[in-house]
C-alpha cells in the first residue's frame, strides 16, 4: 500500500512539475508580450511628441509667412520713397553742415 501511495505521489508530483513548467513558459511569454507592448507604447509617445513639435513648427512658420508678406508689401512702398528720403536727408545734412555742434544738435 505504501508503494501504491508513493507511486501516486510520484505521478501527482510529475503532473505538478509539468503544469509548473507550462505556467513558467506562459509567464515568460506574457512578460515578453508586456515588454513589447511597453516598447511600442514608448515609441508611439515619442512619435506623438515629434508630431506635436512638427505641428508647432509648421504653425509658427505659417505665422512667419504672414509676417514676411507684410514686410514685402512695406518694403515695396519704402522702395518708392527711398530716393526722395535720401535726397531730403542729404539736403538736411548739407544745410546744417556750416553750423556749430550745439546748433546742429538743436536742429536735429
Amino acid at each position: 500500500m505504501a508503494d501504491a501511495k508513493s507511486k501516486e505521489l510520484e505521478i501527482v508530483q510529475e503532473k505538478v512539475r509539468q503544469i509548473t513548467e507550462k505556467v513558467d513558459a506562459l509567464q515568460k511569454q506574457l512578460d515578453e508580450a508586456v515588454a513589447k507592448k511597453n516598447a511600442v507604447v514608448a515609441e508611439a509617445e515619442g512619435l506623438q511628441n515629434k508630431l506635436d513639435l512638427a505641428n508647432r513648427l509648421v504653425n509658427g512658420l505659417a505665422d512667419e509667412n504672414t509676417r514676411w508678406q507684410d514686410n514685402v508689401a512695406t518694403f515695396k512702398n519704402e522702395r518708392l520713397t527711398t530716393i526722395g528720403d535720401a535726397l531730403v536727408s542729404s539736403a538736411f545734412v548739407s544745410y546744417i553742415g556750416p553750423f556749430n555742434y550745439i546748433f546742429r544738435n538743436e536742429l536735429w
